[in-house]
């Protein structure tokens, strides 16, 4: 019996190693997740940043006729005007897919991309496709102060 107990005892002697190789994939999965998790959502805060900008860009196109036709009180869209001051903003970041929607009141855009990732591309997770929307209206004069 007590040779058994031996043999038993030497045959189990690489079971550390495999159990080492397994938590270290598990450790880098966990490095990796927080490391890129942190750059992703830098990309997607920036991407959060265009669509901010191109939606005021557009906001900012009235229809001058109409403001001056009403005296001031009146404030539309110049539709085509607001709709190439967005684009035209998407087109110089590049590499976005964007929707831009121009009404007389109010312009929306959303745009995505895909966001790259460092560490985890050990594992052959290359990216996340990430997205971002804004709207904005076309505003004028002074808004009175509130106490």
């Amino acid at each position: 019996m007590n040779s058994a107990v031996r043999a038993i005892g030497r045959d189990e002697g690489g079971q550390l190693i495999v159990l080492v190789a397994v938590m270290m994939l598990g450790l880098v999965a966990v490095v990796g997740l927080v490391t890129d998790g942190g750059l992703v959502f830098t990309q997607r805060r920036d991407l959060q940043n265009v669509a901010d900008a191109a939606a005021l860009a557009a906001a900012m196109q009235i229809d001058e006729n109409t403001y001056r036709a009403s005296g001031g009180p009146t404030v539309v869209l110049n539709e085509s005007n607001a709709y190439s001051a967005a684009v035209t903003y998407l087109e110089e970041e590049g590499g976005l897919v964007y929707s831009v929607v121009v009404r007389t009141d109010r312009v929306e855009v959303s745009v995505s991309r895909q966001a790259s990732t460092g560490f985890l591309r050990v594992l052959g997770i290359t990216g996340f496709k990430i997205s971002a929307s804004a709207t904005a209206e076309p505003r004028h004069g002074i808004a009175a102060a509130m106490p």
